[in-house]
């Protein structure tokens, strides 16, 4: 592991006891024990704010939390790598996972502008090619289809024959294939319900509800011709009063499920392709699907 391997450095420059505390706390982190190995490095810091591998700590917290599920700690600490040690070679890598944080709280533009700098900072290695891959899965819920694609075949090319870059074939291949996904428009739904009731639930595809629209205000029309022709004007007015709420009623429920049905059609597709990545993933590949 790398606390074994970063022995025979820190004992050139630490005490030997500020060694075991950061193996222990190292072995806890290894060992999945992330509420006592965060508090083991922070008491390392806080006693020894100055250690040779005080960027490695505070990114380990950072690690600690995101794995607990504390995305608004695990961003803190990730930023405070990035700020406090800017030359750190784990100063990418902390970026990378401040932008995960984003990610995971569905605020892609923002996680799309951190992994941007990666890419840049990192030409063609790992970590780019993991911004990469990330990227492309902004675009995928942003539903910016060709840039995903794009950004999958990017990883191709900066990391060929690895595991990321199989899997960033595999999406960018059913990307391409099935999108852009056949989404009802709202605005239509709402104006056909508006000039025939009922029509805008079955262009968004309930077709039950949409007859049983166009039957109410079949109904309606019948009932309303039916009172002017007797003469009960007073019946007539209150029959529109309750035809126009229902009408306006009607648009907006065409309106709803054209969005559900997209909705529901993008969350199927993601899941399809979460389901490509789970079934072509190694168990020990990172990084892990994102979301």
């Amino acid at each position: 592991m790398i606390a074994y391997f970063l022995v025979s450095l820190l004992t050139i420059v630490q005490p030997q006891s500020d060694l075991r505390q950061f193996l222990y706390a190292e072995h806890l982190f290894d060992q999945r024990a992330y509420r006592s190995a965060i508090l083991e490095y922070k008491r390392l810091l806080f006693h020894h704010p100055d250690i040779p591998r005080a960027d490695l700590a505070r990114y380990r917290i950072g690690l600690s939390y995101y794995h607990q599920g504390n995305r608004e700690l695990a961003r803190q600490k990730f930023e405070e790598v990035t700020q406090k040690f800017p030359h750190s070679p784990l100063n990418l890598q902390a970026q990378l996972m401040l932008g995960r944080t984003y990610f995971d709280g569905k605020n892609y533009s923002t996680a799309r502008s951190i992994f941007f700098p990666i890419v840049s900072a990192d030409g063609g290695g790992e970590t780019a090619a993991q911004a990469r891959y990330l990227r492309g899965w902004c675009y995928i819920h942003e539903r910016a289809w060709f840039k995903a694609i794009t950004e999958f075949r990017t990883v191709q090319q900066l990391q060929p024959d690895t595991p990321l870059s199989q899997i960033s074939n595999q999406l960018a291949d059913v990307t391409y294939a099935n999108t852009p996904l056949p989404f009802k428009s709202p605005r239509l739904a709402e104006w056909l319900s508006t000039f025939f009731p009922g029509a805008g639930q079955i262009y968004a595809g309930k077709l039950e509800s949409g007859l049983i629209s166009g039957a109410f205000h079949t109904a309606i029309c019948y009932l309303l011709v039916d009172s002017i022709l007797d003469e009960r004007y007073v019946d007539a007015v209150g029959i529109c009063l309750v035809g126009s709420r229902f009408i306006m009623n009607n648009r907006v429920n065409a309106r709803e499920w054209a969005i559900k049905h997209n909705q529901r059609l993008e969350a199927d597709f993601i899941r399809q392709l979460r389901q490509q990545v789970q079934d072509n993933t190694p168990p020990d590949f990172q990084p892990k699907l994102p979301g």
